[in-house]
């Protein structure tokens, strides 16, 4: 029997691998055995959800090895090596915040190393051979014995937690199979700690940030798709009827999703429902329309200062776990379907910050990027208009797939424009796809199981 290790260290790996046929197909495989490893608050759901006759699944906290200080040094080094827009944006939100004497002398020296140095591949070999030689990852030798993998499957290889079973797995001899978590990762997450011997990705735009930021060779990166789409192509998993009671939502008016910023990016994500719902009763949108907002797992946003409108349904999906705060937030099988649903319900998709512009355009649904800070004015480093400057976010509004609202008027312009001709952008939503998800044939996750049963039998 060949064992493969699959980390799930991430709270959207569940949605990206788990809840697709990668786990599905290997499953079928009686001569595999499959060993999941989370962090011990998950371990209890992840075996009800995903446990069966050849899966394990193995609750391992490394959060005493990755927080310790010299770990979260070689971490924070990995960001002074690159030079991304998003990471140059960090370091003046840091700047913004800390305008002292200490912090701009920090500010200039840490431009002034990176710069040249993340442009240098010599200077990142050298870094990943220090943060290799000086950072222990020996706590996962007891588990490497006892089951001796064949491969180990690193579902997200910018993961503080997947840099350890990688570099682990070489120095055990086992061979390494990494994934991009997400769209942003290669652009967001510093240099890459260890470069697999092979990796998947979703799109190609990923494979050329890979090759551009962390010396990946192009031969050794493979785009496969985005799995947790696959069984997208097939439509909503209930009816509409179903769909709108579930929710409490009123069957005979439009579904307008919205995704706020949430309260890790926004303090104004209030202040956006209070517009929308000031236009409603103003007339400036039309009363056949309701509001499904959609919190962030992770961080939802703080709405309680919004004075309320029967017009609006709010949810936060996820199971908050023992351990770990609504980081520590898991999303079920069911909840996953229910995204699936909200998003094919709805006549318009709108979001601040969030991938939800790539969810939206798989159903070709028209969509609204908000860029503005509800009724205040602020600066450029604090506010939210920010966030479309980074890398991933830049390139979906060039695009054309996505309208982008400066201020109220615009975006209940917008919305309007969208309502009466849901057909505007189709173009740019088409080439979203195509730049940001390879293809949508429902084989994504299919492509992956594939690799991994190649990988295991040589």
């Amino acid at each position: 029997m060949k064992t493969v290790f699959i980390t799930a260290y991430h709270g959207f790996i569940a949605r990206n691998i788990l809840n697709t046929d990668v786990l599905k197909l290997l499953r079928q495989d009686s001569d595999v055995r499959i060993v999941v490893f989370a962090p011990p608050a998950k371990k209890e759901l992840f075996a009800a959800y995903y446990g069966g006759p050849n899966v394990i699944v193995e609750g391992l906290d490394l959060d005493p090895v990755i927080r310790t200080g010299r770990s979260k040094f070689w971490y924070r080094m990995a960001f002074v090596l690159q030079n991304s827009r998003y990471v140059k944006d960090q370091r003046n939100e840091r700047l913004y915040r800390n305008r002292t004497l200490l912090g701009y002398a920090n500010y200039l020296w840490v431009n002034a190393v990176a710069v040249p140095l993340s442009r240098l591949p010599l200077a990142r070999w050298i870094y990943r051979w220090l943060d290799k030689n000086f950072t222990s990852s020996e706590v996962l030798a007891p588990l490497f014995e006892k089951y001796r993998p064949d491969l180990l499957f690193s579902t997200d290889v910018f993961g503080e937690w997947d840099v350890l079973f990688l570099r682990f797995a070489e120095k055990h001899g086992t061979p390494t199979l990494g994934m991009v978590r997400s769209w942003d990762n290669a652009t967001t997450k510093g240099v890459l700690r260890f470069v697999p011997q092979r990796i998947l990705v979703h799109s190609q735009r990923v494979k050329e940030e890979l090759v551009q930021w962390h010396d990946a060779k192009d031969a050794s990166v493979e785009v496969i798709g985005l799995p947790q789409f696959d069984a997208w192509i097939h439509g909503p998993t209930k009816s509409r009827e179903d769909f709108f009671t579930e929710i409490g939502a009123d069957p005979s008016k439009r579904l307008i999703l919205f995704g706020p910023a949430g309260a890790a990016l926004s303090d104004t994500d209030w202040q956006l429902c209070q517009i929308l719902s000031d236009a409603l009763e103003k007339g400036g949108l039309p009363p056949t329309i309701q509001f499904l907002v959609r919190n962030h797992p992770h961080h939802p946003a703080d709405l309680s200062r919004f004075k309320g409108n029967p017009n609006f349904i709010f949810e936060t999906p996820g199971i908050t776990l023992k351990q770990g705060g609504e980081k520590g937030r898991e999303l079920s099988p069911d909840e996953h379907d229910h995204l699936r649903n909200s998003v094919y319900y709805s006549d318009m998709v709108m979001y601040v910050a969030t991938s939800l512009g790539l969810d939206a355009s798989v159903f070709d649904k028209p969509q609204i990027l908000v860029s503005f800070d509800g009724f205040e004015q602020k600066p450029y480093v604090q506010s939210v208009r920010r966030y479309n400057r980074e890398d991933c976010l830049s390139n979906l509004i060039s695009l054309g797939g996505t309208k982008v609202a400066t201020n109220a008027k615009e975006w209940v312009g917008a919305i309007n424009g969208y309502l009466a001709n849901p057909a505007l952008d189709h173009g740019g939503r088409v080439k979203t796809i195509e730049r940001h998800m390879h293809i949508l044939d429902g084989k994504a996750g299919e492509r992956i199981a594939h690799l991994i049963l190649n990988k295991l039998n040589g």
